[in-house]
């Protein structure tokens, strides 16, 4: 017979927990859920990314459960800490990549829209091609880890070696040469 794990302790149901008892996590989800939430919740200002945190932070408890000592206090405090401590993480993460975006101008947002919306057929894709490889290979590079692969200006800056100030010039360049091409009409679909 299974003991009602919502009478049991924190400490029965950590315990269970470190021995794989997937029931006794969800005891202390149930528990905690909504104190924990409500402070992420102030924390991050969205409630999707709260919730995701709050999932990460369960996730975390269940891969590894020792990390919490009770020497050093309540659970729940400790719960409490975490999600705050990766709450800020990723209010910290989303700063630096909002603040090394760089945004194009209007008028070259409105032809990349233009672009992506029109279907990009072989010839298209093809003239992109011909207009990037055209693009020094330092820009070409930067451009094609920046909006192929997905990677941040820190991250690129990171994998290429060079400085974040020089990752940003190249982007600019590379983008400046790309929007003359399109004012040529080399970029023009059929």
């Amino acid at each position: 017979m299974t003991p009602d794990l919502n009478l049991l302790s924190d400490a029965d149901l950590l315990s269970h927990v470190r021995s794989r008892d997937g029931d006794a996590l969800m005891a202390l989800y149930r528990r905690y859920r909504l104190r924990i939430f409500a402070l992420v919740l102030r924390i991050l200002l969205d409630r999707c990314t709260a919730e995701e945190v709050l999932q990460d932070l369960f996730q975390r408890l269940w891969d590894h459960p020792e990390k919490y000592d009770s020497s050093k206090g309540e659970l729940l405090s400790w719960l409490l800490t975490v999600a705050r401590n990766i709450s800020l993480d990723h209010k910290r993460k989303e700063s630096r990549r909002a603040s090394f975006y760089v945004y194009p101008d209007v008028e070259t947002q409105v032809e990349l829209a233009s672009l992506t919306e029109r279907r990009l057929d072989a010839e298209t894709i093809h003239s992109v091609r011909q207009v990037l490889d055209t693009l020094p290979e330092e820009q070409r590079r930067v451009l094609e880890l920046s909006y192929f692969e997905g990677l941040t200006h820190p991250e690129l800056a990171e994998t290429l070696g060079e400085s974040l100030g020089t990752v940003k010039t190249r982007i600019r360049l590379g983008m400046q040469k790309l929007k003359h091409a399109m004012s040529l009409g080399l970029l023009q679909s059929k």
